[in-house]
């Protein structure tokens, strides 16, 4: 996220955003347990923002519209559970149950592959390599289902008691917003104050739309994803509508961390494909059922793609609040080397607020007439101090 480019145009304040973004995500890995759900709190703060507002314009107060607020939001969630548990929970159950089909699938598929090349290439069967291949990948499954998978099950068991915490940090961010505000406020020298100030409510207004226009985003991946699965699987009925939906919205989230998050979603969705193409079916456009499925997906990401850089972006996140793709990149990565899971996705949001911090303090220090002001007040403030502190000779 970027406000505008004044601020950031000198390299010592880009050098101090990527450092204090890479410092700040080893910080948070370390107490990863608070940071991911607070992160998740201001998402959410921002995104509940517009229902707050149209409140306080209706005439209630800041109390009583954060009340009304929760009430809509728990009498809502009492209806919608009920009725979407039991699909989330059958849609999450359907898909571990084909998880070890799909390892299954890709494993022949590629000992099929190997062996395809042996017959083409004499000196491959002489090294026996589809053997040594089809080995290989049994010992890497049964690994990783005894050495890995349990872990990966726990590590997930253990975030629960964190985000157990995002309902009553969200509670307390909406509460009391303006007053830590102030708090931060209370800090910053009388030169600096308006501009700062102000500054605080641009950038304020530009990550609000920015969160906003990022669940817009996702709703509009979800939909898409889903609609685009729902057509391809329709020829051999390998997505209905509801697995559809389940696994747009699945790739929708994981898109939350750029390209990482899109490659996964995408060979999940392959992965998936492998295990709903119906074996000894007709071919489809001269093409078998999981040619055409496996193709069709990765051609589907690749639209989705296209849309959200020329059409979904632009109408819902902007232009303006966007990062280089090469410095999206490399925070990517370097946050999951830093924090694994945890800085995957905590990346984005950290570099967000050190471009934020950065911007404010680049426009503020760098304004001449500011630090004059600063210096001039300073000086004030000592001969004040200094004041009949000397006495008669």
């Amino acid at each position: 996220m970027k406000t505008s480019t004044t601020g950031l145009q000198h390299p010592l304040i880009w050098a101090g955003v990527i450092s204090g973004t890479l410092l700040a995500l080893f910080v948070l890995e370390q107490i990863w347990w608070i940071s991911l759900p607070v992160v998740l709190s201001v998402v959410i703060y921002y995104v509940s923002q517009p229902f707050m507002d149209a409140l306080k314009r209706r005439g209630l107060s800041h109390d009583q519209a954060l009340y009304v607020f929760l009430t809509g939001v728990l009498v809502l969630g009492l209806l919608l559970v009920p009725l979407l548990l039991p699909w989330f929970t059958s849609q999450v159950y359907h898909l571990q149950r084909i998880i070890p089909l799909d390892l299954t699938r890709m494993e022949q598929l590629i000992a099929d592959s190997l062996r395809a090349l042996e017959g083409r290439y004499h000196w491959l069967a002489q090294e026996h390599v589809a053997d040594r291949g089809f080995d290989k990948l049994a010992h890497l499954k049964e690994t990783f289902v005894e050495e890995h998978l349990s872990g990966a099950l726990a590590y997930v068991v253990s975030w629960i008691p964190s985000l157990i915490l995002i309902p009553f940090i969200t509670f307390f961010i909406l509460k009391d917003s303006r007053n830590l505000l102030r708090l931060v406020m209370r800090g910053v020298p009388n030169a600096f104050f308006e501009k700062v100030l102000l500054l605080f409510h641009m950038v304020d207004g530009q990550i609000r739309r920015y969160f906003q226009g990022l669940m817009c985003m996702m709703l509009l991946d979800t939909l898409t994803l889903a609609l685009g699965l729902w057509i391809l699987g329709w020829p051999f009925g390998a997505f209905g509508l509801g697995e559809a939906l389940f696994l747009g919205w699945v790739c929708a989230v994981f898109a939350w961390v750029p390209y990482v998050g899109s490659v996964a979603g995408c060979i999940l969705v392959m992965l998936v494909s492998l295990t709903e193409a119906p074996v000894g079916a007709p071919p489809f456009m001269g093409l078998g059922a999981e040619t055409y499925l496996l193709g069709g997906s990765v051609l589907l990401f690749l639209a989705v793609r296209l849309l959200d850089d020329f059409f979904y972006t632009p109408l819902t996140i902007g232009r303006a609040l966007s990062v280089h793709p090469l410095l999206t990149v490399l925070i990517v990565f370097a946050g999951g080397i830093i924090g694994g899971i945890a800085g995957l996705v905590l990346a984005m949001p950290v570099l967000g607020v050190a471009m934020v911090l950065g911007e404010i303090f680049g426009q503020v220090w760098f304004d001449g007439r500011l630090r004059a002001r600063y210096q001039h007040a300073r000086n004030l403030r000592q001969l004040e101090a200094r004041r009949d502190l000397s006495g008669p000779a």
